[in-house]
C-alpha cells in the first residue's frame, strides 16, 4: 500500500523558517478535530531548523537541518502509547487529541523529541503532516507548500518505490541509530550535516607577487591511498567533502605545470580550513 514519505534537501535549504511560520499559521489558533487541537503560538515548535557551521574563515559552510515528526512505520508512541496515538493506512502518524493526556507519557516515548505538551490544550501535540489537507486533496503539507526553493517535499508511494529513490538519490536517515522505528522522512545531501572537509588555498609567490594558481591539481591520500582529486578554481580553492569527523591524519598534495609540488598534513576533527599553500616555480 502507498505511504506519505517526506524528503528534505539540505543542500536547497537556507534557513528561512518559511516551513516553520507556515505550519504556525495553518495551526496557532485552529482546531483541526478530529484530526488535532490548536497548537501554542509560543513554546511549542512542530517543525524546527537546527545551524551547523562548518569550516574557519575565510572557508565557511552553512547548512540547516529540518526535522518534522519522522510519521514512523514502527512508532513507539503508537506501540506503546496506550491508544493516544494511531498510525493511518497512508502512514501519517496522529496523536488522538481526546486520549493523549499527560498520563500517556508519549513525549518520553519518542526517541526524536518531536511530541511536546501543550498545557492550554491540556493533550500532547506534533505535526501531523497536515492531514486535514491531505484528506481534502492537497499533496503537499504548509510547511512544504511554502518552501520558496522546493527543500521540502511529500511523495505517495509504494515502499519499493521508495526503496529505490532512496537508492538512485543516495537519500539518508538523519538518525539512523533509530532507523528500527521506520521513519518516512529522508534527507538528501546530508553531508552537509553530517560529514566534513578539508579544504584549502593554493598560491604562488607573496606580497604584492601573490597571486592563485587556478585549475592547480589537488589530491588527498589517507596511509598512502589515494582517495580524491580536485581541481583549484580561480581563487585557488579547493574543498574536498563528505569526509568523517574525526578520521585522523590526511596529506594534501598540490602539483601543478611549472611548480614544485607541496605537501601538507591535516588533522580531521571537525572541517578545517588549511590557508595558503604556497607553490615555487621550479628553477631551469
Amino acid at each position: 500500500m502507498k505511504r506519505r514519505y517526506f524528503i528534505i534537501d539540505v543542500e536547497r535549504c537556507l534557513g528561512c523558517f518559511n516551513c516553520l511560520h507556515a505550519c504556525k499559521d495553518e495551526h496557532v489558533g485552529n482546531s483541526w478535530l478530529p484530526v488535532t487541537l490548536p497548537q501554542k503560538l509560543h513554546q511549542q515548535y512542530w517543525i524546527t531548523t537546527k545551524e551547523r557551521v562548518r569550516g574557519q574563515h575565510p572557508m565557511i559552510d552553512v547548512a540547516y537541518l529540518t526535522e518534522p515528526c519522522n510519521h514512523c512505520e514502527h512508532a513507539p508512541c503508537v506501540e506503546k502509547g496506550r491508544g493516544a496515538a494511531y498510525r493511518r493506512e497512508d502512514g501519517v502518524v496522529l496523536i488522538d487529541p481526546e486520549k493523549a493526556g499527560r498520563e500517556s507519557n508519549l513525549e518520553a516515548l519518542c526517541p526524536y523529541g518531536k511530541i511536546s505538551w501543550n498545557e492550554e490544550a491540556g493533550v500532547y501535540q506534533k505535526c501531523t503532516f497536515c492531514a486535514h489537507l491531505l484528506d481534502q486533496g492537497w499533496q503537499q503539507p504548509r510547511c512544504a507548500q511554502s518552501c520558496p526553493i522546493g527543500a521540502l517535499r511529500m511523495y505517495t508511494l509504494e515502499p519499493e518505490e521508495m526503496d529505490a529513490m532512496a537508492a538512485a538519490e543516495g537519500l539518508e536517515l538523519a538518525h539512523p541509530e533509530h532507523r528500527k522505528t521506520g521513519p518516512s522522512v529522508f534527507y538528501k545531501n546530508l553531508y552537509r550535516w553530517n560529514r566534513c572537509f578539508i579544504g584549502g588555498t593554493v598560491v604562488s609567490g607573496a606580497g604584492a607577487q601573490e597571486s592563485c594558481l587556478e585549475n592547480c591539481t589537488v589530491s588527498l591520500k589517507k596511509d598512502g591511498k589515494l582517495l580524491d582529486t580536485r581541481r583549484t578554481d580561480a581563487y585557488g580553492d579547493f574543498r574536498f567533502d563528505r569526509l568523517e569527523p574525526g578520521s585522523g591524519t590526511y596529506e594534501v598534495e598540490a602539483a601543478a605545470e611549472g611548480f614544485r609540488s607541496a605537501a601538507v598534513k591535516a588533522e580531521l576533527g571537525e572541517s578545517v580550513y588549511l590557508g595558503l599553500i604556497r607553490m615555487e616555480k621550479e628553477r631551469i
